[in-house]
C-alpha cells in the first residue's frame, strides 16, 4: 500500500550495513582490510583460469552444505542481507512486510548456474535439470531470493546498469521510501563474475590490468603506470528506512541518504566524454538537490577503475563541478584493494563510505605510488587518513554510458536520530576541514 508522501517524514537513513568482499565475509573484516592499505588481489587458484589474476571473494568460507546448490551471486546477496538486517536491529516479524521492499541488482545473473546448466545439457543431455538452477542465472535472482527468504511483500526490483548497478539500486531503494511505497528497503547488489565468459571480453577490450608480476600490485587507480583493473566478487546491502520510524524504534543511523541521480554519457559502449560534461553536470545536479556547495563535500568516493580514460574523466568531472574546491576535497578509489566488483562495486563502495563517516577515517587508494599528472586531486594514497565527514559524494560509472551519483550526510542529534559510533569516531570531534 502506498501512503501519500506529504503524510510522511520522507528523510531516508541507513541503519544497517552488510558486506562480503575479497577481504572477508562480513562488514568489519572487510572494512579493516580496506583501511590497511594492502590489496586482497591474488592469483586465483582455479585450474580453469590459469595465468589470470582476479580478486576473488572467499566463497569457500562459511558455506554450509545446504548452500552449495545456491549460485554464488545469490549466496553473496543473502549473506550481506542477513548481516545488514542484524546490524539494523530490524525485527521483520513485527513489521508490516507489505511495506518492506527489496532492491538488489547484479550486472548479470548467476554465471555458475548458467555454466552448470550448459554443461549438463550439452555433455550429459540431462532432461530433468532443476528449475531452480535456471532461475538463478536471471539477473533478478538475488532480489527474488532475498525477498523470498525474508518474506518481504513490498516491491522486489532489480536495477541493471553495468558497473553502476550497485549505486543505481541504492538510489531506487531510497526513492521507494521517499515516494511513500515503503517504510524499509533492503537495497544493494552482488556480483560473482570470476568466469571466462566475463574475463575474455574484458581482456579483448583492453581494460584488464597487464604486465605485472605481483597480483597485489596489478590495479593502480590514478597512478601514472595504471593500465586496467582486476575483477573481484562480493556484495553490499544496506537497510534504508524512513527517518521517523528509525527514531521511533530507537535505531542508530550511519548517515542520512540525501539524494541520488543518474545520467548518460553517450560517447559509446566503453568510451567516455573527454571533457566529462555528463558526469560533471550530474554531480552539480545532485549537489543542488542536496542544497550543498562543492566546498561542503568532505569526501568523494570515486569509481576509479585504473583504466587510462576513467580516472582522467572523473578528475575532470570533479574540477568542472567543484571548481577551486576540488583541490580541497579528499577522494579515494577502492579497486586497488578489492578489485572491480562490477555490479556490486557501487553498493560495496557506498557501504565503505558509510563506515568512513562512522569512524572519521578515509580509506586509502591502494597502489597509488606515482600519481598521474592528469589526475591531480587528493586521492588519499596508500594510507588511511582521519577526517570528519559531514557530507560525502559517491560516483559510479558503467559501460554503456551509465552515470550515477549520490550524496550522504552525517546524522546529528538535532535530527532526532542517534549516530553510529565506531572505534575511531573520536575523530569526528575535530574542527571541520582542520586537516586541509
Amino acid at each position: 500500500m502506498m501512503l501519500p508522501p506529504d503524510e510522511l517524514d520522507t528523510r531516508v537513513v541507513v541503519t544497517g550495513v552488510g558486506l562480503v568482499t575479497p577481504f572477508g565475509r562480513d562488514r568489519e573484516s572487510s572494512w579493516q582490510g580496506l583501511l590497511s592499505g594492502r590489496s586482497a588481489t591474488r592469483w586465483l587458484d582455479d585450474e580453469n583460469h590459469p595465468g589470470h589474476t582476479w580478486a576473488g571473494a572467499p566463497m569457500a568460507i562459511g558455506v554450509s552444505s545446504s548452500e552449495k546448490q545456491t549460485d554464488p551471486v545469490v549466496q553473496l546477496a543473502l549473506d550481506a542481507s542477513r548481516e545488514a538486517v542484524a546490524d539494523a536491529g530490524l525485527v521483520l516479524e513485527s513489521e508490516d512486510r507489505t511495506r518492506v521492499g527489496c532492491v538488489i541488482g547484479t550486472s548479470k545473473g548467476g554465471l555458475a548456474s548458467f555454466a552448470r546448466a550448459y554443461r549438463s545439457l550439452t555433455m550429459t543431455n540431462e532432461k530433468d535439470f532443476p528449475a531452480e538452477v535456471w532461475r538463478q542465472f536471471q539477473p533478478n535472482a538475488p532480489a527474488a531470493c532475498v525477498s523470498r527468504t525474508f518474506d518481504l511483500r513490498g516491491p522486489s526490483l532489480c536495477m541493471v546498469a553495468a558497473c553502476a548497478t550497485g549505486l543505481a539500486n541504492l538510489v531506487r531503494g531510497a526513492e521507494l521510501i521517499r515516494d511513500g511505497h515503503c517504510d524499509v528497503v533492503l537495497a544493494g547488489s552482488s556480483d560473482a563474475s570470476l568466469h571466462a565468459a566475463v574475463q575474455a571480453p574484458f581482456h579483448r577490450m583492453g581494460v584488464l590490468a597487464r604486465g605485472f608480476d605481483d597480483p597485489a600490485n596489478a590495479c593502480r587507480p590514478f597512478d601514472q603506470q595504471r593500465n586496467g583493473f582486476v575483477v573481484g566478487e562480493g556484495a553490499g546491502v544496506l537497510v534504508m528506512e524512513r527517518a521517523d520510524r528509525a527514531t521511533a524504534r530507537g535505531a542508530t543511523a550511519y548517515a542520512e541518504w540525501v539524494t541520488g541521480g543518474s545520467a548518460a554519457d553517450i560517447s559509446g559502449i566503453t568510451r567516455l566524454e573527454e571533457d566529462a560534461t555528463g558526469l560533471s553536470t550530474l554531480i552539480q545536479s545532485v549537489l543542488k538537490r542536496a542544497k550543498l556547495t562543492s566546498a561542503e563535500i568532505d569526501y568523494a568516493n570515486l569509481h576509479g577503475t585504473a583504466t587510462r580514460a576513467n580516472d582522467v574523466c572523473e578528475t575532470h568531472a570533479l574540477h568542472a563541478a567543484f571548481g577551486p574546491a576540488a583541490r580541497d576535497v579528499r577522494c579515494s578509489g577502492l579497486k586497488g584493494a578489492i578489485g572491480h566488483l562490477l555490479g556490486a562495486a557501487g553498493s560495496v563502495e557506498t557501504a565503505a563510505t558509510l563506515l568512513a563517516m562512522r569512524d572519521g577515517l578515509i580509506p586509502p587508494t591502494v597502489n597509488l605510488n606515482e600519481q598521474d599528472a592528469a589526475c591531480d586531486l587528493d586521492y588519499t594514497p596508500r594510507n588511511a587518513q582521519p577526517r570528519r565527514i559531514e557530507n560525502a559524494l559517491k560516483v559510479s560509472l558503467g559501460f554503456g554510458g551509465h552515470l550515477v551519483a549520490a550524496v550522504l550526510r552525517e546524522v546529528t542529534s538535532s535530527g532526532g536520530l542517534s549516530a553510529r559510533a565506531g572505534e575511531n569516531h573520536h575523530a569526528l570531534s575535530r574542527p571541520r576541514h582542520a586537516d586541509r
